[in-house]
């Protein structure tokens, strides 16, 4: 009686491709770019670069460039209608985040599925991009997610309307 190694050999092949995916996350930093899948397949109406780092030592901020970073951030308004596309670029020298939410502070509930770098935070000199739709009008804000940044001056106000 012959034995068969195709399932001994299929289990080492698998073993073989999870540590080199592993390895290429881990040695070279290769990771999905950060992008909301829920309305990645519609085209944006409107695109928005928004900057995001430190202003000083004890104030962060956002802004529509990469040398004019306010706390707060300037206002974004859209409408119910809009297909919104924002890219985030850091600008500043530590790790920084993206979302929109119902409160300027840390721990917020984020609306509408809109954050960039929620888990894996935006290195510096990093970016990533969501794309959303707006389900309701209303005033929102957006925040740095990273613990204590919107606390540091990391928000800004989103207006929405009908």
């Amino acid at each position: 009686m012959r034995k068969s190694y195709l399932p001994l050999v299929a289990v080492i092949a698998l073993a073989v491709i999870l540590y080199f995916g592993v390895m290429a996350v881990l040695v070279f930093n290769l990771q999905p770019p950060l992008t909301a899948s829920s309305n990645s397949n519609k085209i944006p109406t409107v695109n928005i670069v928004l900057y995001e780092g430190e202003i000083s030592t004890t104030k962060y901020g956002f802004g529509n460039s990469s040398t004019l970073l306010t706390s707060p951030g300037p206002t974004l308004r859209f409408n119910m209608s809009d297909v919104v596309n924002i890219t985030v670029v850091n600008v500043g020298t530590m790790p920084h985040a993206f979302a929109i939410t119902n409160s300027p502070k840390t721990g917020a509930t984020v609306q509408f599925n809109a954050e960039v770098g929620a888990s894996n935070y935006l290195e510096p000199s990093k970016q990533g991009t969501v794309i959303f739709t707006p389900t309701n009008a209303g005033s929102f804000y957006y925040i740095c997610p990273v613990p204590g940044h919107a606390e540091l001056g990391m928000y800004g106000s989103v207006v929405i309307t009908g």
